[in-house]
């Protein structure tokens, strides 16, 4: 693209706080960003690699489940950038963890925007690993960046006094150009963060056309409520062309031919930097760490003065961070501090500060696998109680995988984090992840009685679900979860059935609902497990395990909730929206979790996952127009729970999927989909229910 941002003289001749703010920008470009294995440093301008986030382009088809080829193999992801999601969302937060390149992208295209050029990428840009090439665009003309690094104790108010008169007077020199708000590193304000995110909110109340952007650490903004028009999306680590492209770009390095930098811990960009000064092959954050200190330090002694110095910028007891600026390189160096500590030096600050030191502790504990001062350091993180003892649970599991009294003593605690819906959403999941591999106890093919009754069916909030009428709806019993990858993946190694799940049978993802299936693979289960559960005694020979239809569904979703108006969406815990309740769009995962993590968000009958996570299946009918129903309501005996209808018919979906919003993932709003489409957003769950004659 050529379109360019305005030109700050433009704006900035009349002014010289703006024009200072803009010239600050401007030299991050010529700032230094990473030490070449030839003893030469790259600046930002030279040395930037454009950032690749978790949103793909058929996610973005798929937001309205569009139309999918009969039995098609699912498309390899294809990623965005980070500066195309700036690009076409007012209001961005990027999250990551510490290393991702999160304030290099932000230095990157705030001294783009004030030097008046396109920020995008020099040439075609790598979305996977794959062979994908796509250009960056930058379609937004006439961008002013106000770059502010956010600080303890700093309110949105003193970072703008800090720099410039006020925002009206910077507003108004502008002119017609549009704001680009950068808050970088927000995770430093605090417990003041989400205030800080509040303040920004209300700046662009004011001022409309003003976007926003921010970026903090994963383990902090991850588990916020998403801001009204905002999204929020992770950094990818780099991908292996990315290093190579770089890697070539910069210093005419083949890492294929040198072993260099392409192992999985190469992927994170500060530890790629380090990898690549230090020629080790990126296998792990320990090794990259302990070959690139020796290079800088020369010898065991002065290595380990500088660990513990890291150590010490770390706990702030030193301020001058000068010699190790990027937090991530501080980390993994006081990780290899407290090798030689005792294990309450290292659960202290993690006690004090646990986003800050949660890497810390899983470089140490990587450390000390397999020895003695594990067992020390997991006794210590599990003493104490409440929130202290399930953060040091979860941090105590990447110690321990062999079985044995001690594990079960962790993996107590963390069935407690997902059962009680405890700590963050991210790190429930962490949590489940664990579980998974070792065993999740919980009975996930448990059902729920849905009683009989005539109930408020449908909703004035979208014309395709309208009008709300009374439907009667015999009893049934309804899975609490959607189906797993375990319980699916058992039915496919008996029948050999095709499954194209990227990660069905990954071993931390056997309690995530199974997906990328279609309406006869979900209905060939079904009939599966009938078998199976009658020949267990499981049910009886007069009932059989079978889709819902919608009716069951809704009825299972919402309970006896009536219809409250076109403007109040009904949700299975209530008529308000309620924050960390569903993987809905605003949790951020983009993906499926492990089902179950959002007991806030549970049914009137005890149901998980009702809304978001996956669209699921029912029996009912939509027709073959995927915008407007040919089965409309009120619902009626009048074919559309036929199970002969043809291919290009489509069956209906509710319950939205991990990226539907608010106004998708709730109790009334319905999909569709042809019964041989499928994509990794739609699952199913099973009702039991009397076979009728």
């Amino acid at each position: 693209m050529t379109d360019r941002s305005v030109p700050p003289s433009a704006i900035a001749a009349s002014d010289p706080a703006l024009d200072g703010l803009l010239a600050e920008a401007r030299a991050f470009a010529s700032s230094p960003l990473l030490a070449l294995p030839d003893g030469t440093v790259a600046d930002l301008s030279t040395g930037y690699i454009p950032l690749l986030v978790n949103f793909t382009f058929e996610d973005k088809a798929a937001k309205g489940l569009r139309r999918l080829k009969e039995q098609a193999a699912p498309e390899p992801a294809v990623y965005f950038s980070a500066l195309e999601i700036v690009r076409d969302n007012p209001v961005v937060i990027l999250a990551g963890e510490t290393g991702s390149g999160k304030t290099s992208f932000a230095r990157h295209l705030a001294s783009a925007l004030a030097g008046g050029d396109a920020p995008v990428a020099a040439g075609p840009l790598a979305r996977n690993d794959l062979g994908a090439v796509h250009a960056e665009e930058w379609t937004l003309a006439d961008v002013v960046p106000f770059y502010l690094a956010v600080g303890p104790g700093v309110s949105l108010a003193e970072m703008i006094a800090a720099t410039l008169p006020s925002f009206d007077a910077a507003k108004g020199l502008a002119g017609e150009a549009t704001p680009l708000v950068i808050l970088d590193g927000i995770e430093k304000a605090g417990a003041a963060g989400r205030e800080l995110l509040a303040d920004a909110l209300t700046l662009r109340e004011r001022y409309p056309n003003t976007r926003l952007l921010v970026l903090g650490d994963a383990s902090v903004v991850k588990s916020w409520p998403l801001p009204v028009d905002g999204v929020r999306h992770d950094l990818l680590p780099l991908t292996k062309t990315q290093r190579r492209d770089a890697a070539k770009r910069l210093v005419d390095l083949d890492l294929e031919q040198s072993g260099i930098a392409l192992g999985d811990a190469g992927a994170n960009p500060a530890q790629f930097v380090m990898a690549m000064a230090s020629g080790d092959a990126g296998d792990s954050a320990e090794a990259i760490t302990d070959r690139w200190l020796a290079r800088i330090a020369g010898d065991d002694k002065t290595a380990l003065f500088l660990s513990g110095l890291a150590f010490d910028a770390l706990r702030g007891e030193i301020d001058d961070e000068t010699l190790f600026p990027v937090t991530r390189i501080r980390q993994l160096l006081a990780a290899r501090h407290l090798m030689s500590q005792p294990a309450d030096a290292a659960v202290a600050p993690f006690r004090a500060a646990p986003d800050l030191w949660s890497p810390v502790l899983g470089s140490l504990a990587r450390r000390l696998a397999s020895t003695d001062a594990a067992d020390a350091l997991v006794e210590a993180l599990l003493s104490g109680e409440g929130v202290d003892v399930r953060r040091g649970a979860l941090l105590a599991a990447n110690l321990l995988d062999q079985p044995g009294p001690l594990r079960e003593r962790i993996k107590a605690h963390l069935l407690s984090i997902v059962v009680e819906g405890a700590l963050s959403a991210p790190q429930r999941e962490q949590a489940a992840r664990v579980l998974s591999r070792w065993g999740d106890p919980r009975d996930l093919q448990a059902l729920a009685e849905v009683p009989a009754g005539t109930v408020t069916f449908g909703s004035d909030t979208h014309p395709n679900s309208a009008p709300p009428a009374p439907v009667w709806v015999e009893a049934c019993r309804i899975g609490l979860y959607p189906v797993t990858n375990e319980a699916y993946g058992a039915f496919i190694r008996e029948t050999s059935r095709l499954w194209r799940s990227p990660d069905g049978f990954a071993e931390d993802r056997r309690n995530a609902p199974a997906t990328d299936l279609t309406w006869r693979d979900a209905r060939a289960y079904c009939d599966w497990l009938t078998e199976r559960w009658r020949a267990e005694g499981r049910i009886g020979a007069d009932e059989s395990v079978r889709l819902p239809t919608e009716p069951q569904w809704e009825r299972a979703s919402r309970g006896d909730q009536p219809d409250h108006g076109a403007t109040t969406i009904v949700y299975p815990w209530g008529a308000e929206w309620r924050d960390d309740a569903a993987n809905s769009e605003e949790a951020g995962f983009n993906n499926t979790c492990a089902v179950g993590l959002f007991p806030k968000g549970r049914s009137p009958y005890g149901c998980y996952d009702m809304a978001g996570q996956v669209w699921e299946w029912g029996t009912t009918l939509w027709g073959d127009d995927m915008a407007t129903p040919h089965f409309k309501y009120p619902y009626a005996d009048d074919g559309r729970e036929a199970l002969d209808a043809g291919p290009s018919i489509r069956r209906v979906l509710r319950g939205g999927c991990f990226s539907s919003g608010k106004q998708k993932a709730c109790c009334t709003y319905r999909g569709s989909l042809e019964p041989d489409g499928f994509w990794r957003g739609n699952g199913f769950r099973i009702v039991v229910a009397k076979v009728v004659r």
